[in-house]
């Protein structure tokens, strides 16, 4: 963990996300790699749904966040189009409905495992980055025009969470998955 950023030893215990599928993943990753490879080098194409977990999860843990899933339907996504926060540097696909997403993450973060103590909790917007400017070019009215340019909006229908946590090298790969009924 010494040569972890220090942002990111928040994240020791993991979070959940939402995956694409492995066809959008492959196209979201590519322009990641280009875009910012030294973000993609942490994660691949994501939809962040939680803060990061207090602690590693226990069976009684595991428990309390199937429970708190357990009315949560599989819903179809539709990303795109492309947006950014600019002048805050970070060009990301829009995620809808946003309201699905927003109940996940509250119904999770209700179970009280989670680090809230950070930023970005009460307004949070989901999304699915493709740059925050570690690396790469910088974010600029004309990356956004150009990146907005050979993106296409697309759908996908999300049946589980994915629990991701980094490994010693700060890469973060699924651990488990809940499947949503």
């Amino acid at each position: 963990m010494d040569h972890w950023p220090d942002w990111g030893k928040h994240y020791q215990h993991g979070l959940f996300i939402i995956q694409p599928p492995e066809d959008i993943r492959a196209i979201v990753d590519a322009q990641r790699e280009t875009y910012d490879p030294l973000s993609y080098s942490y994660v691949g194409s994501h939809i962040t749904v939680t803060q990061p977990l207090l602690d590693k999860p226990s069976e009684k843990d595991w428990e309390r966040l199937l429970q708190a899933l357990e009315n949560i339907q599989p819903f179809l996504i539709t990303y795109g189009p492309i947006k950014s926060f600019l002048p805050y540097p970070c060009i990301w696909y829009d995620i809808q409905p946003a309201e699905r997403v927003l109940e996940i993450r509250s119904a999770l973060h209700q179970t009280g495992l989670f680090n809230l103590e950070e930023g970005y909790i009460e307004d949070f917007i989901p999304h699915m980055t493709i740059t925050e400017e570690q690396s790469g070019p910088k974010v600029t009215l004309e990356l956004l025009d150009q990146i907005q340019e050979e993106s296409q909006p697309g759908s996908f229908l999300c049946e589980e969470l994915i629990f991701s946590a980094p490994d010693q090298n700060f890469h973060f790969s699924p651990i488990n998955r809940i499947s949503l009924k």
